[in-house]
């Protein structure tokens, strides 16, 4: 029997989300994977918890899932800034260390999944030299990644922060008559944004005089999207 064939990693195959991709697909052929069952999680299902031991991995189909870190006493969840979307295997970081998980993963939007054993891409990995590197590739761009965002985010304003935020919020929303409506608190930007809630609060004013967002009771309307991602950077 002929061994697989290696993945060809393309040329833009630079960025960790780019790479997981490829790993991916990798996976789904060698494992048969379009023959596993579907799994369907509604928005804000969680998918992996806090303290659970990671044994199988989330493989996504359609929609999106966000890591939710338990912040210090007194500041309630934050959302880590790494989102997977479709056709990403979630956690890969994971495997090898039989750790359990340090976050919620959890569904941000009607996401579809298909579950593979971590034992089972180990395996795999151990028998397939190139699948192996994938990983290493996937791992390390991920760690170079992380340490830049966490630079940049450090020398953030803010507004900046949670502009952010709320553009992140609104990427999954369909806009109504050309603005995104969200039914967010000032507590939920602000645990996104990694600040203080009346700093978040005064920072949703200072958008809403620059003429980006108009504050409602219970809801944020952003009515200029492009803006707010310019000043999102």
């Amino acid at each position: 029997m002929e061994p697989p064939s290696t993945p060809e990693v393309p040329s833009t195959a630079t960025t960790s989300q780019a790479t997981n991709r490829t790993l991916t697909r990798a996976l789904q052929e060698r494992l048969s994977l379009n023959e596993r069952p579907l799994w369907h999680c509604a928005p804000g299902q969680i998918v992996i918890a806090a303290g659970q031991r990671v044994t199988r991995l989330p493989v996504i189909v359609q929609g999106t899932i966000d890591a939710v870190m338990h912040g210090a006493p007194g500041r309630g969840l934050q959302t880590v800034p790494i989102q997977f979307g479709p056709g990403e295997t979630v956690m890969l970081s994971y495997l090898f260390s039989e750790q359990p998980s340090t976050v919620d993963m959890v569904a941000i939007s009607p996401t579809v999944l298909q579950w593979i054993g971590s034992d089972d891409i180990e395996s795999l990995i151990l028998s397939q030299p190139d699948l192996a590197v994938l990983l290493i590739r996937f791992l390390s761009r991920r760690l170079r990644e992380v340490q830049g965002r966490e630079r940049s985010w450090l020398e953030r304003s803010v507004p900046v922060r949670v502009a952010a935020a709320l553009v992140r919020i609104a990427s999954d929303r369909a806009p109504v008559d050309g603005i995104w409506t969200l039914a967010v608190t000032h507590d939920q930007i602000a645990n996104r944004a990694g600040v203080s809630r009346p700093k978040a609060s005064t920072a949703m004013k200072q958008l809403e005089r620059e003429g980006h967002i108009r504050l409602g009771r219970g809801v944020i309307h952003i009515v200029d999207l492009p803006a707010l991602q310019d000043k999102s950077g």
